[in-house]
């Protein structure tokens, strides 16, 4: 109880002076008791479910809350997108009684990858979902095979009975569940309409997890994801229990998706932009179905479906539509760059760059981000380049073939970026790239004037 109160005093007084801060209280609370987060999640009425991967954690995280709320559960999140272990030790403490049970069936936590042995062994998940692996802010984490090293780890540690569910078209996800003790539900695409053309981008893992040889794509999705075997040892992508089959637009950002789930058809709306997102839908569709929850709340969960905090999140700003989509590695920047694009409405683009601890302090990947078949698709769009490293946003625009006059930079505060916006006479929808410390800057900044929640949780 002592540490419990020990967070939650922390968490008020950092909000009283203005802070914020969803994972100071997990991190105070942890010094007084260490064995807290392992306590908490024993206080659940259900368990606790673990998702993971490169991108796609949190608006992953955000549609399985929502198909379990349609399915009468009650959850518990960690909204704010806190995903180390002081993070989740804050949320779970935030909604604990004193007696430290809580008041919910599940708890559904986005975790860092490199947190995942530890998340593993105090959490004791009864599953764990992985979305995907890209080559993420090198500096920080190293190769992506190093990430891929964690959650196998964690994956190796779960119990008999806890729940795999994989991205089956990608080679080092679908990879863990050869190993695993307890039951595996894959997840991936079929719809050959959502493939690129072969070459479009580049691919993180090219060769085999199991025995280095090339691989051999008959169909891509986007990056490395996609159907897959190797001409080697013969290792090729297994086949979903939940596979998205059809999918057909009707609306900038509305799908009609045609699931199958074990061979069964369900048609579902989803209200998000981009491949990427069909891929979140389709994870939320296997961890519901690996749950036992029924087809009726997926298709109403997903009907519900908005963007995630920062994640193609919508804000009214004087007159204008904002959607904040964050961008942290090439792969992840390309795909919100063909959402953008593929939305026909007259619009303008921010690309907000930090280059702080929690963005990666190297930002040399922005040369790797397609710039230069998004320019020409999207023609004449006005682009804003913000953040602390803007000039060489500008300069990245510049030289993808983007003519000056419609590159304008501008300041590294917020409220500077926000007000350029303003200042500019193109339509009134305007698209948000920003990564992750910048996202946090430019929402403060909407939160002060009252136009966003704030992200704090409890």
């Amino acid at each position: 109880m002592a540490a419990l109160v020990a967070g939650r005093l922390t968490g008020s007084v950092s909000r009283l002076l203005g802070h914020g801060g969803s994972s100071v209280p997990g991190a105070v609370a942890r010094r007084v008791d260490p064995a807290l987060l392992r306590k908490l999640g024993g206080g659940l009425e259900s368990g606790s479910l673990l998702i993971t991967g490169t991108n796609g954690k949190t608006t992953s995280s955000l549609l399985v809350e929502q198909i379990l709320t349609a399915a009468g559960l009650r959850v518990l999140r960690n909204r704010s997108g806190a995903n180390l272990i002081v993070g989740l030790t804050a949320t779970l403490m935030q909604a604990a009684r004193l007696d430290l049970s809580i008041k919910a069936d599940w708890a559904v936590l986005e975790t860092d990858e490199a947190s995942i042995p530890r998340a593993v062994e105090e959490v004791r998940p009864r599953l764990l979902a992985v979305t995907n692996f890209f080559r993420d802010q090198l500096d920080r984490y190293g190769e992506l095979t190093s990430a891929v090293k964690l959650v196998a780890r964690g994956a190796a540690a779960l119990s008999p009975a806890a729940m795999l569910v994989l991205n089956a078209d990608d080679p080092h996800a679908a990879s863990l569940g050869r190993e695993a003790r307890g039951p595996v539900v894959y997840f991936g695409l079929g719809s050959p309409d959502l493939a690129l053309d072969a070459g479009a981008e580049t691919l993180d893992a090219r060769f085999c997890p199991i025995c280095g040889e090339e691989l051999s794509y008959s169909l891509r999705f986007y990056a490395h994801l996609g159907h897959y075997i190797c001409p080697g040892c013969g290792f090729a992508r297994p086949r979903p229990t939940v596979e998205a089959v059809d999918v057909v637009r009707e609306g900038p950002s509305v799908r009609r998706v045609r699931l199958l789930v074990d061979g069964a058809p369900t048609e579902v709306t989803l209200s998000l932009p981009g491949t990427y997102n069909i891929y979140n839908a389709v994870l939320a569709a296997a961890v519901a179905h690996g749950l036992g929850v029924g087809t009726e709340a997926v298709v109403e969960g997903l009907r519900t479906s908005r963007g995630a905090f920062g994640r193609m999140e919508t804000v009214s700003f004087r007159g204008r539509e904002l959607r904040l989509a964050l961008v942290k590695n090439p792969t992840g920047f390309n795909q919100v760059l063909r959402a953008v694009a593929e939305d026909p409405r007259p619009k303008m683009v921010m690309i907000a760059i930090n280059d702080r601890y929690a963005d990666g302090r190297d930002v040399s990947w922005l040369w790797d981000v397609d710039l230069e078949s998004m320019a020409s698709v999207m023609g004449a769009v006005q682009w804003v380049a913000a953040g602390t490293r803007a000039a060489d946003m500008a300069v990245r625009l510049k030289y993808a073939g983007i003519h000056p006059t419609l590159i304008r930079t501008v300041g590294t505060h917020a409220e500077d970026a926000l007000q350029a916006l303003m200042e500019e006479s193109t339509p009134p929808l305007c698209y948000v790239l920003p990564t992750y410390t910048a996202m946090m800057e430019l929402r403060g900044a909407l939160e002060r004037q009252g136009l966003v929640s704030s992200f704090v949780e409890g």
